[in-house]
């Protein structure tokens, strides 16, 4: 855990939620008069960048750049009032929610793949399948734009899923300085503040700084669920010279909540599983007063560095360093008969009651990353202009979790709503005792040191991107990987490319080509003969077009087909774990259509729309870990075939300031709740409202989500549909975000 106090900041911004606000300007500059005039134009809204460098490593337009990448910004986190990345990439196309229950690890899916090992902060990767549980959830407030590249990135990134990568970028230091402060209010108790300010240091305008913090204290529709939560970023920049930049920032997260894994599903795994009117969307499934008791806390420090060196070349250098510790405490709905059956069936002993096993895990995690990037522009003998990026990046990531599980299980019965334990026998002396009211009593069985990672991996790779002339260009670029396992003692290395050509018509109309490469590391898994396998490889093909009707608008159309192949599967599946094997055998495929549209329409109406479409399919199936069968022909779970989404806003003059009138509507198509593709959600939709007026620095909005009270299920990414009955995510019903800001 920090070494340093945090409790008298917290202490004073609770005193902000519940007091008022005194705003004091953290540069001094407006408080001694020093500034005689400001000319500011408050909470300006837009939708659309023009360029995602962190996405691809080089500064081009959107509009010509031969892949495709969606960037959701400040502005729409703000319309919107999110206050979590899954509210966030819902706006994206072809990107959904993998819901875990109804909290815990950030999972998506990407293209119909799972994306949870492909989630970057600042180009740094902060999430894995195995520290997953290490982690806090991500903090909006200190979020500038959130951009997605689709398709196998390794290219960039290394290893991951052929899908994408989700890269948050955090919020740097301005020389013009600005103040805002932020009172949420809402449902379910919640409340939150939000502090930012930027500005120079000094009249030369050589150092900048930076500081946003955020601290939330809210309940939930859910039964025993609360989070609080603690951001703290300060960062700060330095120009020595027209030719130099350094940037140093701090963000700390200190994360208390309750863990909770959702509802569950009736039936059995002969008959199948359905939600039946026994249950209910506010019930809470884990032990009472145990799952309040998660807590997590992150500490992160990132450091970038860059300096144009002459007219071609130019350098950048980036450092993150991520510490995690994270104690998850945990219970979860287990089968309570033979056949699976999760909620005891009627005309048993066990009829409306759910079995439900206490667990604690205590974890850290480490991250460090390097990356060096050289760029040069330069025109060739032919007169063709290039961006090189010549770049090398060493990562480096170690995970340790402790887990302990209970020794017996505690009963629930949905009907009566009562908690107990039906096995009276005395708890071990050698395990910790737990009580919990006068009916719960179970020891905690120390499993030992069960989910480590210790591993590193190294890329160097070249990218060229190729004008020839006002229409056509080529992107063209490899890298070569090397991944160690220090605690398997296994490595893997692979070669990976990329390569795009874009026809650019008029500057407003552009079409492209693009063929993309990724990997996956072979996890230590072994042939008959002692062998490493090969790591799993993927590929993509895709093609586009991108129209820019006006100049703050954004129109793409994509087609794609992504193949992941070699996929480790076990040739001995009846042989106990020690002693299996593995081959790569195994091919899975997603193709599909997306459609987005980005920017503003007119003046005062902007708007973030897209269409999905997604055919996946196993092409050629196994039995992977833990005996998980993958049939072949059957599609992925959690992932719909069609899914929509447009949110939008329209501005009026109104007096001496402006109204905003604006909402969204997002459709989600039904899904399968497993690889066994026997049981089904239903599709979905869900509406949601928005209004504000905004006059002199000051706003105040109102956002209602969810505005017709919609109830709907959501899944994770399991292989039978037994594990999936336990592990339901439900909707949140109506709710309401109202906020007043004040902006200097």
């Amino acid at each position: 855990m920090s070494q340093y106090s945090l409790a008298p900041l917290r202490t004073a911004i609770m005193r902000s939620l519940s007091m008022g606000l005194v705003l004091v300007h953290p540069l001094g500059a407006l408080a001694q008069g020093e500034l005689e005039e400001v000319l500011v134009t408050a909470h300006k809204r837009d939708y659309r960048l023009d360029t995602a460098e962190s996405a691809m490593g080089l500064n081009v337009e959107l509009l010509r750049t031969p892949a495709a990448i969606s960037v959701i910004t400040e502005d729409l986190l703000k319309d919107q009032q999110v206050n979590n990345v899954d509210d966030a990439l819902r706006n994206v196309a072809g990107v959904n929610k993998f819901k875990t229950g109804n909290g815990g690890e950030e999972q998506f899916s990407i293209r119909g793949f799972n994306a949870s090992q492909s989630i970057y902060k600042d180009g740094a990767r902060v999430n894995n399948p195995l520290n997953a549980s290490n982690i806090p959830s991500t903090e909006t407030a200190n979020i500038g734009r959130i951009e997605v590249l689709k398709g196998p990135s390794a290219l960039l990134y290394g290893q991951g899923e052929p899908g994408g990568i989700v890269n948050y970028v955090t919020k740097r230091p301005e020389v013009e300085r600005t103040a805002n402060v932020e009172l949420l209010y809402g449902s379910d108790a919640f409340k939150k503040v939000e502090l930012d300010a930027t500005g120079a240091f000094d009249s030369n305008e050589q150092f900048a700084g930076r500081i946003v913090g955020a601290y939330q204290d809210s309940d939930s529709f859910r039964d025993e669920v609360f989070r609080k939560r603690l951001l703290l970023n300060p960062s700060i920049v330095w120009h020595p010279d027209q030719q130099t930049s350094i940037f140093l920032g701090y963000e700390y997260i200190d994360d208390d909540y309750t863990q909770d894994r959702g509802q569950v599903l009736q039936g059995n795994s002969v008959d199948g599983y359905f939600y039946g009117n026994l249950l209910d969307e506010d019930q809470f499934f884990g032990i009472p007063d145990w799952n309040r008791k998660t807590t997590a806390e992150s500490s992160r420090v990132y450091f970038f560095a860059s300096r144009q060196m002459n007219n071609v070349w130019s350098v950048e250098f980036d450092f993150n360093y991520t510490e995690n510790d994270k104690t998850n405490v945990d219970s979860s709905p287990r089968p309570i008969q033979a056949d699976a059956t999760i909620v005891g069936a009627p005309g048993t002993a066990e009829e409306s009651q759910v079995n439900i096993e206490p667990r604690r895990s205590e974890g850290t995690g480490e991250t460090t990353r390097y990356n060096l990037k050289n760029t040069f522009v330069f025109d060739d003998v032919f007169g063709f202009d290039h961006q090189v990026l010549l770049s090398a990046s060493y990562e480096e990531f170690s995970t340790e979790s402790t887990s302990f599980r209970g020794d017996r299980f505690v009963r629930f019965d949905i009907s009566t709503g009562e908690y107990f334990t039906p096995d009276t026998r005395p708890v071990n002396p050698n395990d910790q005792e737990i009580v919990i009211g006068d009916d719960i009593i179970f020891g905690l069985v120390d499993r030992g040191t069960s989910t480590n990672q210790e591993f590193d991996e190294t890329g160097v790779n070249l990218l060229d991107y190729i004008t020839f002339n006002e229409h056509w260009a080529w992107l063209i670029g490899g890298r070569y990987s090397k991944y160690k396992d220090g605690l398997d003692d296994f490595d893997d290395d692979d070669i990976s490319y990329r390569t795009g050509i874009i026809y650019t018509h008029h500057e407003d109309l552009s079409f492209y080509v693009s063929y993309s490469e990724g990997y996956t590391n072979s996890a230590g898994r072994l042939r008959e003969n002692g062998d490493s396998i090969d790591p799993e490889t993927s590929t993509a093909w895709e093609l586009g077009s991108k129209w820019q009707p006006n100049d703050s608008l954004l129109l793409t159309a994509t087609l794609y087909r992504i193949q992941k192949q070699d996929l480790a599967f076990i040739v001995n599946p009846d042989a106990p774990p020690p002693e299996q094997f593995y081959t790569n055998i195994g091919e899975v495929q997603s193709q599909g259509l997306e459609l987005e549209a980005v920017g503003f329409i007119t003046p005062q109406w902007r708007v973030q729309a897209g269409y999905s479409y997604i055919d996946s399919e196993v092409k050629e199936g196994g039995v992977g870990e833990f005996n998980s069968l993958f049939p072949e022909g059957n599609a992925f779970p959690g992932v719909p075939d069609n899914s929509f989404n447009v949110f939008t806003f329209y501005e009026f003059d109104i007096g001496e300031g402006v109204l905003g009138l604006g909402g969204g509507a997002y459709y989600v198509d039904e899904v399968f709740i497993s690889l066994e593709n026997r049981s089904q959600y239903d599709d979905w939709y869900q509406i949601d409202l928005g209004t504000y007026y905004k006059q002199d620095g000051w706003k105040v909005q109102l956002n209602v989500d969810n505005v017709t009270d919609e109830d709907y299920r959501l899944t994770q990414v399991t292989d039978t549909d037994a594990f999936a009955a336990t592990r339901v995510g439900t909707s949140a019903p109506r709710r309401y975000i109202l906020s007043f800001a004040y902006e200097i």
